[in-house]
């Protein structure tokens, strides 16, 4: 950092985290968000308020699975997780009663298709450095529940409930929100339409190539 000329991050919350373990000239950072593959595109589907599938990025520790899995005890639904899962989660997962399914070592196509059969991305991680499916899912048109901390507020921008991933009945609260509120609930995909717009690949390209025209300067 100290001999990098410019410094990129790819959120706001990641450069103030960055400025917690590194002294460096504030003027040389740039926040410069991730580009969506324009794989994503609009997708309607009909909601499924009776039976909703929710669907789970990730399955590292910072994604708070157990949480969430607590905060849909009793929930007619059913949990679609993408990503390798343990013996210990496998073991949450069963012990929940909650229908579920997972998948990983996907394509690509076969990701999109995941978002296109979902009803909900629930994503209420304890951390993120940026947060690519709350974006991922804006573009196809599905509702974001999604975590009050880190870096996702800041890319949901107003197109997402948020919770407190700490706080089991705040997610499940949010959960529910989404499921029963119908005007509210397309109010947020509308604005997640809108959202998806920030990070389209040519801005991003712009924004990149400004930086290389200050270096060449």
């Amino acid at each position: 950092v100290k001999r990098s000329a410019i410094v990129t991050t790819v959120s706001e919350a990641t450069q103030k985290e960055l400025l917690k373990y590194v002294k460096v000239d504030s003027s040389k950072l740039r926040v410069i968000y991730n580009p969506i593959s324009p794989l994503f595109v609009p997708d309607s589907k009909p909601f499924n308020k009776l039976k909703p599938r929710i669907l789970q990025i990730g399955t590292k520790l910072n994604k708070n699975i157990s949480r969430l899995l607590q905060a849909l005890q009793g929930v007619n639904c059913t949990l679609e997780i993408v990503g390798e899962v343990g013996d210990s989660l496998l073991t949450e997962l069963r012990n929940s009663k909650i229908e579920f399914d997972i998948s990983s070592s996907l394509s690509s196509e076969e990701v999109v298709k995941k978002y296109q059969s979902a009803d909900i991305l629930a994503f209420v991680s304890t951390h993120e450095g940026f947060g690519m499916p709350i974006v991922e899912s804006n573009a196809i048109g599905r509702v974001v529940v999604t975590s009050n901390v880190s870096s996702m507020p800041e890319v949901a921008g107003g197109s997402a409930h948020l919770v407190d991933p700490y706080n089991v009945a705040s997610i499940r609260e949010g959960i529910m929100k989404v499921v029963e509120d119908d005007s509210y609930r397309e109010l947020l995909i509308t604005k997640g339409l809108a959202n998806r717009r920030r990070f389209g690949g040519v801005e991003i390209a712009r924004q990149y190539v400004e930086v290389y025209k200050l270096l060449s300067e």
